[in-house]
């Protein structure tokens, strides 16, 4: 009999449990992970994934103080769980080539171009790749998330020498010489 009371009040408790339980509990978790990309931001030629920049000489003063140009809001950048940099390596192995003209068939980029990433002030002759950290105010601990960054683009000025072997010896008052570099732009953690 004390078993028979035992299996009932057992039954009673188990079936009574069930029906108290009403909820459930579930654990959410949200993982946030480190992460880095760089791409072209609202100020490039139609958004496309390609943008060109075209510093032209046109009078004796362009040559003489270099002509410029600010591209506001070209790259767009994150970086989430540290700082960045920036890095611009140039194609051709740090050489603008000739793409049309009669002068020499190609020039240094650094004895023509200066690069500046995030401001004027950060800005670097056109070596074969360059380094830009605090970009923007970026630092070891920041964070950005789509953050919109201004390239200064400078073509140097350029002496009697450098014209001539531009443009080229048999040069006249018509001729043009047209000279490209890409820029590829990364990313990398502080």
């Amino acid at each position: 009999m004390k078993n028979t009371i035992l299996a009932i009040v057992f039954v009673a408790v188990s079936v009574l449990g069930a029906k108290a339980q009403s909820s459930a509990n579930v654990k959410v978790n949200v993982v946030l992970n480190p992460t880095l990309s760089i791409s072209l931001g609202e100020g490039a030629n139609d958004g496309s994934a390609f943008d060109e920049v075209t510093l032209e000489y046109k009078s004796a003063e362009d040559y003489t103080k270099g002509v410029d140009t600010l591209v506001a809001d070209q790259l767009k950048v994150t970086s989430i769980g540290s700082g960045y940099r920036v890095r611009a390596e140039l194609s051709n192995g740090g050489k603008f080539a000739k793409k049309d003209g009669s002068g020499i068939d190609n020039m240094d980029a650094s004895q023509l171009l200066e690069i500046g990433v995030g401001s004027a002030a950060n800005k670097k002759t056109g070596a074969a790749a360059m380094d830009f950290d605090n970009v923007g105010g970026s630092n070891a601990s920041s964070s950005v998330l789509n953050k919109d960054v201004d390239v200064y683009y400078r073509a140097k000025e350029l002496n009697e020498g450098q014209i001539k072997q531009l443009l080229g010896d048999n040069a006249t008052k018509t001729s043009t010489a047209t000279y490209t570099v890409d820029v590829v732009y990364t990313i990398a953690a502080n």
